[in-house]
Parts: structure tokens; C-alpha cells; sequence
């Protein structure tokens, strides 16, 4: 699990990142990472979105005035004002000449608005820009956080985890329950979490390790031969010869897979979505 922004204490977490938090307001708040939005900046600029939007609604509503008509049949309707007018004093109607009057008022009235609509319409893209990346930055302090946790409970060396951490960025990703699990990309286990792909890397990266690897650093085995394999319990890649040679290799593991595919050891193959 990631650390949290906010916390009520620190007694549920790693006492390796207490230093990370400050007390604030009798709570502990993650402030040791730079560029770390709080939940007060996110909410803040969620308001500000959604007076933005609010605005553009505005507008709308200015403009629904003209709903349902076509500018063509508005002008010709204007055009009757004064046409009805000249014929009633007597005057000889210059259809031209009303026309042009007509479309320079309308055009003077349209314009500001138009101008003033495409202004909040490029705030709210610039506002939903900013709030897109605040969130972008959050999962990948959380995929780092996990990373760094994993490494350090399999005792990669202190000076090798920035490396771990970088070489995750490519294959995890953030999951809808908050979880880190890898992603369905080439060279990584679709599902797995950051400890069984630390130890499947144990022997393609031995010096992440030191003279630890192969003496059974953190209590794993770097011969599982598990990585970058397709998820034999997914609906397209449903192998049970393959389900079968995993958990005799490694049960927890295995088990791992089936509940990152939405399955279980044993279970019956999935339908194809």
C-alpha cells in the first residue's frame, strides 16, 4: 500500500518515512516529497474548475436565446422591423442598405460573447490540464512508494533502489483499489505486484543486490522464471498446462495471477469480453 497524504498518526507506517511526514494541526501530513500536492491544493483547484465551468454555463444560457433558430431566418426577421417601419411612413425600402445595418448590430452584439465564451473555454482546458497532471503525479508517487517499500523489505542495496524505481516506472501502474500491480506490457507478469518482480529480477540484476543475491535476500528464489510470461488466467491467454507448471513452482505467486485476471486457482475459464 502507498503512503497517504494524510495521516491521523504514524503508527501504520514504515518508521523509514516518518521523516517524510509533519505534523500539522494535530495531523501528519506527507510534505518530504517536492512537488507533493496536498489534498488542499487538489480541492482548491476543483473549485476553481468548477467556477470556471459555472461560468461557461453562463454563457450557454446567454446564448440560448438563440437555440433552435437558424441565424439566416433571425436576420430576416430583424430585416422586417425596419422594413415595416419605412413602408409605414412611406419611404422607399433599401433592402441593402437594412441588411447591412442589421448584420453590423448583430455582429456587434455576437462578437463579445463568442470572445469571452472561447476565453472560459480555454481556462477550463488549461484548469482540467493541471488537475490531470496533479493526479498523474500522485500514482507515480504511489508506484514509487510501493517500489521503494518492496526493495527495501528484499534488501536491495540503498544505492540500487533509485535504479528499481526508475526501471518500474515502465511497467506499473495504479489500479482502480489503489494497488500497484504491473502492467500488460513485454518483459513483465500482467498483475504481479513489486515484490514478485523484484524477485524475479534477482538474477538479471544481481549487483542490485550485492553479495546478498543468491544467498536468498528477502527470503525469495531468483530461478522462479515467471518474468514477462502472459497471464495464463486471462480469457485470451487461458492455459491450464501453464497454471499448473506456475503453482508448482510458486503458489503464492500463482495465486497472485488468477486474482489479477479476476480468477481463481482451480476456477473455470473466463468469457471473452
Amino acid at each position: 500500500m502507498g503512503l497517504k497524504i494524510n495521516e491521523e498518526t504514524l503508527d501504520a507506517v514504515d518508521e523509514i518515512y516518518h521523516s517524510l511526514y509533519t505534523e500539522q494541526e494535530g495531523k501528519f501530513v506527507l510534505t518530504g516529497i517536492d512537488g507533493m500536492k496536498t489534498d488542499a491544493d487538489i480541492s482548491r483547484m476543483n473549485v476553481a474548475l468548477t467556477k470556471e465551468r459555472a461560468a461557461t454555463n453562463e454563457l450557454k444560457q446567454k446564448f440560448s436565446i438563440l437555440a433552435g433558430k437558424d441565424p439566416i431566418e433571425i436576420l430576416a426577421s430583424l430585416d422586417r422591423i425596419p422594413e415595416l417601419e419605412a413602408l409605414a411612413a412611406g419611404n422607399k425600402v433599401d433592402e441593402e442598405k437594412i441588411e447591412t445595418i442589421v448584420e453590423t448590430r448583430l455582429r456587434a452584439k455576437l462578437n463579445p460573447l463568442e470572445r469571452q465564451l472561447e476565453a472560459e473555454k480555454a481556462k477550463i482546458v488549461s484548469l482540467e490540464g493541471i488537475n490531470k497532471m496533479f493526479i498523474e503525479k500522485e500514482k507515480t508517487v504511489s508506484i514509487h512508494s510501493a517500489v521503494r517499500k518492496a526493495a527495501t523489505a528484499a534488501n536491495v542495496r540503498p544505492e540500487a533502489i533509485d535504479d528499481a524505481i526508475t526501471l518500474a516506472e515502465r511497467f506499473f501502474e495504479l489500479s482502480d483499489d489503489g494497488s500497484v500491480i504491473a502492467k500488460d506490457v513485454a518483459g513483465v507478469t500482467q498483475g504481479i505486484d513489486p515484490a514478485m518482480w523484484l524477485s524475479d529480477l534477482q538474477a538479471k540484476k544481481p549487483h542490485w543486490w550485492g553479495e546478498n543475491v543468491g544467498g536468498g535476500a528477502g527470503g525469495t528464489n531468483s530461478n522462479s522464471g515467471f518474468s514477462g510470461i502472459s497471464n495464463p488466467w486471462t480469457a485470451d491467454n487461458w492455459n491450464l498446462t501453464e497454471q499448473g507448471k506456475l503453482y508448482s513452482k510458486n503458489p503464492a505467486k500463482a495465486e497472485q495471477m488468477a486474482n489479477a485476471a479476476g480468477s481463481t486457482v482451480g476456477a473455470s475459464r473466463p468469457t471473452k469480453k
